[in-house]
């Protein structure tokens, strides 16, 4: 689905984290621990990614 295609075009700082907080429903914390990266790049990465998401959305559902 256009979803697991737009979260493969997501570099793979922005891929994790949004899979672990959103498909995995884990916490900031939690998603700190796992990855490593401090909060403040899990939050950023979460942002960028879902912003990233939104526009590659987009640019699926128009070619369907």
């Amino acid at each position: 689905n256009s979803l697991s295609l737009a979260l493969k075009e997501l570099n793979n700082e922005q891929q994790l984290c949004v899979t672990l907080f959103y498909l995995e429903k884990k916490s900031y914390q939690q998603v700190s621990e796992i990855t490593g990266y401090s909060l403040m790049q899990v939050k950023s990465n979460i942002q960028n990614g879902k912003r990233n998401l939104k526009i590659l959305m987009e640019k699926y559902s128009t070619h369907e």
